[in-house]
């Protein structure tokens, strides 16, 4: 229910539409009880002293009735509809705006496909229930309580009998909802880990097909789909028997008002036509009543769904900026890491006593073995992470104690996965920088060594690539984000294994031009092929989470350690693809 409550606070900014839609639901509600009334006046008035006359009043009255009904019914719905759909759009404003807001810890530990069902799923869900359920609901409640009073005012004895059976309908509920609430939760549990191997599978699917697995994905997702039907199959048979014990109830109390109100008009104590009115508004007693059971079960599915946004939209971000934060207007690059540890859980550390001093525009090369934490240390300087222990200084400020959109917004970033979207080529130029002219977007593609190849598309740089560049090579997509990132003249460059994708001769044209846009930057370049980073101001060589040793090329590889071993292996490994290609 607090949940519940808490989404119902969203209808607070249109309070006007809520005030009308709740007028138009209470006379909706009540204009049923005149009907049974306009029966009873029909057949103890109207038939048995032939009024002629008022037969053509009845008429009038049953017609403009369920006219003004219609009337109401259709401005009920569509305000209805318009404030499920508002709040739809409410939530799912705010809660991927949240997203957009979490840091990148929050995914992660979560898929796609889970945060997908909750944005989108979820909150579907929640929409049906206010646009559907939740109106029947109020409308059952005021009907009940009409209704209720309308019966005593015609018969007290015959309305304690009727009323005498709905005790049991809370039983009833009771009895059942211990069982139907965990089963709904288990269901959304599953729902969402359906959605997240769906999606998972479908952005690998590459590499399902090349490994002949789509028999055993297929039925691997077949299992998740059997386990979400038998726990479905259970709720239904469990909502059933809910509903079934329920009409039970309304039999019951109906039998019982028939039998004592049949015994009344035998010794002439009621009219025909009262009894058959009070049978005809015990109906709306009880049909509302086994509708707030039914909308009870559906509450407790909802009350799922609702918890999972709400737990999104409360998580709140690992990085935010400090109440003091100050802003870097002109970053110059200098960085300072000292005695940084960090691990991406409380129990593992994943860099240790990480001390670094770097002067505006130097290149520093981070080299080492894979898992040695060079792209971890990276992320930190971009604050992605804050630091477990230690401080990240830029230009000498602690960087937990500057804005973060300053501090990115000169920050470049080349990562080893170059994700694009799927828009047009120029849009995914210009993604950090909206404002860039025409010339300068050029500019960029030519420094990544693009600019010949968007020429000879069909529509240049208005060329759709296709989700995630699926139209573009792994080469092509990584010189993209080169484009990108160097667009924005970022004061700190950070290069993580950016020409890892390249052949040898578009990384000599994209290595030359980002020599050229390095200069005069700060710049972190990470590195398997060490033929790359030769030119480095200084290397950092990391091994185990630790800085092992620094120095230029010269110096480490003339020195036993980690660089000579890894300059040793692949000059070797050169040697061979060498010798190969001579005697092929």
């Amino acid at each position: 229910m607090k949940q519940f409550a808490r989404l119902l606070g969203y209808l607070r900014p249109y309070r006007r539409q809520v005030v009308l839609a709740v007028f138009l639901l209470l006379c909706n509600s009540l204009t049923p009880i005149a009907v049974p009334k306009i029966v009873q006046y029909v057949i103890d008035d109207v038939l048995p002293h032939k009024k002629w006359s008022a037969l053509n009043l009845v008429f009038g009255m049953v017609v403009g009735l369920y006219l003004a009904r219609g009337i109401m019914s259709y401005c009920l719905n569509y305000l209805i509809g318009w404030l499920g759909q508002r709040i739809v759009f409410d939530l799912r404003f705010q809660s991927y705006r949240h997203l957009n807001r979490l840091s990148l810890a929050y995914y992660d530990t979560r898929q796609t496909g889970k945060i997908m069902a909750r944005l989108m799923g979820d909150i579907d869900f929640i929409q049906q229930m206010i646009s559907g359920g939740f109106v029947q609901f109020i409308a059952d409640v005021f009907s009940e309580f009409a209704v209720l009073f309308v019966l005593f005012r015609m018969q007290w004895k015959l309305s304690v009998i009727a009323i005498c059976v709905i005790p049991f309908y809370v039983i009833n509920y009771k009895l059942f909802i211990k069982h139907i609430r965990p089963l709904s939760e288990q269901l959304r549990e599953k729902w969402d880990l359906m959605l997240g191997v769906l999606q998972e599978k479908l952005a690998g699917i590459s590499v399902v097909k090349a490994f002949v697995r789509e028999e055993y994905e297929t039925e691997k997702f077949m299992d998740t789909v059997q386990d979400n039907f038998a726990l479905g199959m259970t709720q239904m048979k469990l909502n059933r028997k809910l509903s079934a014990y329920a009409q039970i109830i309304r039999a019951l109390g109906t039998g019982l008002v028939l039998w004592y109100g049949g015994n009344l008009v035998l010794h002439l104590n009621l009219h025909i036509g009262e009894l058959l009115a009070f049978n005809a508004l015990i109906a709306q007693l009880y049909d509302p009543a086994v509708r707030v059971v039914d909308f009870n079960v559906t509450l407790q599915w909802t009350g799922a769904a609702m918890e999972r946004v709400f737990e999104t939209l409360d998580t709140r971000p690992e990085i935010v900026d400090a109440d003091n934060a100050v802003v870097i207007r002109n970053m110059q690059g200098a960085v300072e890491l000292e005695a940084v540890r960090f691990g991406y859980s409380r129990d593992e550390t994943v860099l240790r006593d990480i001390t670094v001093r770097v002067k505006p525009g130097e290149i520093i090369a981070i080299v080492g073995p894979s898992g040695a934490g060079k792209t971890t240390l990276v992320n930190l300087i971009a604050r992605f992470y804050d630091v477990t222990a230690g401080r990240i200084l830029i230009d000498g400020v602690d960087l937990r104690q500057v804005r973060l959109e300053s501090v990115r917004r000169q920050i470049g970033i080349v990562s080893q996965e170059s994700l694009l979207f799927s828009v047009s080529l120029k849009e995914n130029i210009m993604y950090g920088f909206h404002d860039a002219t025409d010339e300068q977007i050029i500019q960029a593609a030519k420094n990544a060594d693009l600019h010949s190849f968007i020429l000879n598309l069909p529509y240049g740089y208005d060329t759709k690539i296709g989700e995630d560049g699926i139209k573009l090579s792994v080469g092509q997509k990584q010189r993209m984000s080169i484009a990108r990132a160097t667009l924005t003249n970022p004061k700190i460059l950070i290069l993580d294994d950016a020409t890892s994708a390249l052949d040898s001769k578009t990384e000599a044209n994209v290595q030359a031009a980002l020599e050229r846009l390095m200069q005069g930057r700060t710049c972190f370049v990470i590195a398997h092929r060490l033929s790359t980073i030769m030119n480095a101001d200084r290397i950092i060589v990391m091994d185990a989470g630790r800085v092992v040793d620094v120095g230029t090329h010269a110096e480490l590889v003339a020195r036993e350690g980690v660089y000579q071993n890894l300059y040793n292996e692949q000059y070797k490994s050169a040697q061979t693809h060498t010798m190969d290609a001579l005697f092929a």
